[in-house]
């Protein structure tokens, strides 16, 4: 579908809070989605206007009650076999229908991989702006540009400065968010979210890409990574994906859930899923524990919120050591190999 004319010079016609509420995994909504809905309805209070989540997906109606705990004025709700999982052309055709039709003055998304492939191609064809991996969002008034505008806050320059940015001249503002930054909150009782059905029109038979097989589920959490109790987390500094699979051990015995920061998930050695950081996710685990992580401005902007971080790295002037409760001055790999065997002498298997 072709981009579509410039058509949004009138920005006081344009109003409210739109969320993209995306299914996870096809069997859950994704908790970056509910902490949208939470930060929008704030949003949505303070310009006096409503919040709307679009909820796309296969049965789309069994996720609604969820849904509606988090205080939505509207859900849009739409149910085909075809919304099952995401699709680059079906979501950023139905999602610009009804952008066009219901005219939001924000429009918010989690950075995940559906929220970051369908943001931009929906700024796109309303030649609005759009800020990528935001980790704060209010609304101010200008005097040079208007009222009720959204301010938008990001890491720049390697983490160094946070830039504010603003979308004064054209609607929708778009931004996504990186998951764990905003708490999820239910406003509590009284509260009631006006079901609107989306009948599933789409001609299929336009589509330019057809998968024929499901897409490959992610290395998947027992519970998802930002609300992980604790984490186990490893940087470039577990060497091999052969020692960085000890972090999955070390884990499955703490009850506690794997992270990494970039350098392993580039070299393969885990999913992207698993991410901390700037352009990954932001967590607020009770214990923290980094294995082999120097601790680079990108990660540990994101794990501030810990109760208690340990480290452990052979490197004594590593930066992580600056915010880490407990320092342990140890070859990583080493060290993680003697706690296991520590842990699996001390509680055997099956006591």
């Amino acid at each position: 579908m072709k981009g579509y004319d410039r058509e949004n010079s009138e920005v006081g016609t344009w109003k409210g809070v739109m969320v993209f509420t995306e299914v996870q995994d096809h069997e859950r909504i994704l908790e970056g989605s509910l902490e949208l809905l939470s930060c929008g309805r704030k949003l949505a209070e303070r310009l006096g206007g409503e919040v709307s989540a679009v909820l796309m997906g296969l049965d789309a109606e069994q996720y609604l009650p969820e849904v509606e705990r988090f205080g939505p004025d509207k859900i849009f709700c739409c149910s085909h076999r075809a919304l099952k999982h995401y699709d680059s052309q079906i979501f950023p055709d139905m999602f610009t229908a009804l952008i066009r039709e219901h005219r939001p003055s924000i429009v918010l998304f989690p950075a995940s991989e559906a929220g970051s492939d369908l943001a931009p191609r929906l700024a796109q064809r309303f030649s609005t702006g759009l800020t990528a991996h935001c980790t704060g969002l209010e609304i101010i008034d200008s005097e040079e540009h208007g009222q009720g505008l959204l301010l938008m806050k990001r890491p720049a320059f390697s983490g160094n400065v946070t830039a504010e940015i603003i979308c004064p001249h054209a609607r929708p503002q778009m931004a996504t968010v990186q998951p764990g930054v905003f708490r999820k909150d239910e406003p509590g009782a009284g509260n009631e979210s006006r079901h609107i059905k989306i009948d599933f029109n789409y001609d299929l038979s336009c589509l330019r890409i057809r998968s024929r097989e499901a897409p490959l589920r992610w290395d998947r959490h027992r519970v998802p990574l930002e609300q992980a109790g604790v984490i186990i987390a490893g940087g470039r500094g577990m060497c091999s994906k052969s020692e960085f699979e000890d972090l999955y051990r070390l884990s499955d015995l703490v009850g506690g859930e794997v992270g990494a920061t970039r350098v392993p998930v580039f070299n393969s050695w885990c999913g992207q899923e698993r991410m901390i950081g700037q352009t990954g996710k932001s967590i607020r685990p009770v214990l923290y524990a980094g294995f082999g992580i120097s601790g680079q401005l990108q990660h540990t902007s994101s794990i501030l919120d810990s109760e208690i971080i340990i480290a452990v790295n052979i490197d004594t002037d590593a930066p992580i050591f600056e915010i880490s409760d407990y320092a342990v001055y140890e070859d990583a790999p080493r060290f993680i190999r003697c706690l296991i065997e520590r842990i699996e002498k001390e509680h055997p298997p099956g006591t």
